[in-house]
């Protein structure tokens, strides 16, 4: 069982729709991700100039410790006159046993209270305070003596608060490209739709009385040419296939109206006089010569249906080709001899092909050949493998010819080359149809060479 895209009776989007959505769709994750990008540019750098500042101030607190002792008055004047150059940054120093040495006026108690203790590099940290203050937290150890702990910190509220503001302004500029993408994107979707909407509907003016017309010639776009042009292309092939149904209806309503207006007529005329056993018997075996050439006619009629059907298949086999010639002229070696004409089966051959319907095309065509020749005629049927190891057989004749003229027709479906002949002479007009038929299932030719009253020759070529 088939699957369909969607749920069963959903209808599926369209296409400008659909290209919206997507256009959308990328136009908010291109933009988010540069947003993103530029905003954790951002947050690394402001953190970087933090730590910056924060390691500065830990260096010269190192550089006063290597110059003056803690607790001197040297020691608390440049510790002093440091914190006083930057207000903003907050500095505790502690010696090895957690004794407080330095602290700046105003430091927070908890502020240093739950930062971890110091590696030997230095390391820094955010840290939220209980008011909603932001903090950059740096500790690092000093190897003077006994050795000191130093923790820095700085306030960066401001900085939150433009990063906030950062945050308000992307979900802003998303949003407001969200709107943007799927107004623009649904227009912009449309307008490029149009060549699609006007090819469907000069398809949907087509009919069958438009299948002449063509529309692979407008300026359609590079993605909608090759569509234009297939269709065109189905166009001409509905074209002549519904050309060649109408005429095959055609033909087949002239053949049929023959032999019924012969029976008809027949009938009549044995019903309307008092005759002879004799005279009905004539009647009767005329009528049985119509309803002969009928049967083969609808015979013929359903082979070419049943081969034309998609699912048809081919035996395909090696064939040796003097066994296959030696039983189609076997076959009809009686009717040569009653009709004085010489059957001659020469030459050899493989093919790969389906032996029913070769033993068809080349008794179509012995059948045909014996038709049309006279008594002391000839009939050859003769094979021959080619140098790149496909194969031909040829059907020549010493009858009566076809003219040039009617070379060119002869394997249309009821055609006859020569109007002119007797009807115990004429048959179904399918014979040469089918050969055709039957040798391009082959994937191979049938050809025609002939002149009047000089004869015949038919060649079948099949590929290697």
């Amino acid at each position: 069982m088939g699957t369909s895209p969607g749920k069963l009776g959903e209808k599926p989007a369209s296409i400008a729709t659909r290209l919206t959505l997507w256009y959308a769709l990328l136009s908010i994750v291109l933009i988010a991700a540069a947003g993103s990008v530029m905003y954790w540019v951002l947050v690394d750098r402001l953190h970087q100039k933090d730590d910056q500042l924060l390691a500065g101030r830990i260096a010269e607190l190192r550089a006063i410790l290597q110059l003056h002792p803690p607790g001197s008055a040297f020691f608390s004047e440049e510790a002093k006159r440091e914190a006083t150059m930057l207000p903003g940054i907050q500095v505790r120093m502690q010696d090895s046993s957690g004794e407080r040495i330095f602290e700046t006026v105003g430091t927070q108690p908890a502020l240093f209270d739950h930062f971890p203790p110091p590696s030997e590099t230095e390391h820094s940290t955010d840290w939220r305070a209980p008011d909603g203050g932001f903090y950059r937290i740096m500790a690092a150890r000093i190897a003077v003596g006994a050795g000191y702990t130093v923790q820095a910190a700085m306030n960066r509220s401001t900085e939150e608060a433009l990063l906030a503001a950062y945050r308000r302004m992307l979900w802003l500029a998303i949003s407001a490209a969200l709107v943007v993408a799927i107004v623009a994107g649904y227009l912009i979707a449309r307008r490029e739709m149009r060549p699609v909407l006007r090819l469907a509907a000069l398809v949907a003016e087509l009919g069958a009385t438009d299948l002449h017309r063509r529309i692979g010639d407008d300026d359609w776009p590079s993605e909608l040419k090759p569509l234009a042009t297939n269709f065109d292309q189905l166009l001409a092939r509905l074209e002549d296939a519904f050309a060649r149904m109408s005429q095959f209806s055609a033909d087949i309503a002239h053949e049929l109206r023959t032999p019924f207006h012969i029976l008809q007529g027949e009938a009549e005329l044995a019903l309307t006089r008092a005759g002879s056993s004799e005279a009905y018997r004539a009647c009767i075996e005329s009528a049985a010569e119509e309803y002969q050439r009928l049967a083969a006619m609808v015979d013929a009629l359903l082979f070419l249906a049943r081969a034309e059907q998609p699912d048809a298949q081919l035996d395909w086999q090696p064939l040796q080709l003097d066994h296959e010639i030696a039983t189609v002229c076997d076959f009809y070696q009686a009717l040569a001899d009653e009709q004085a004409v010489t059957l001659i089966a020469a030459g050899n051959g493989v093919v790969r092909a389906d032996a029913a319907l070769l033993r068809r095309a080349l008794g179509n065509l012995v059948a045909n050949a014996l038709r049309h020749t006279p008594s002391g005629g000839r009939i050859i049927v003769a094979a021959r493998q080619r140098p790149d190891q496909g194969a031909e057989i040829s059907v020549s004749d010493t009858g009566d010819g076809i003219a040039s003229d009617d070379l060119a027709h002869v394997f249309d479906r009821f055609y006859r080359a020569d109007s002119a002949r007797s009807r115990a002479k004429a048959g179904t007009g399918l014979g040469l149809a089918i050969v055709k038929f039957i040798m391009e299932l082959h994937g191979g030719t049938a050809s025609i060479q002939s002149e009047l009253h000089q004869g015949t020759t038919v060649t079948l070529t099949f590929p290697a």
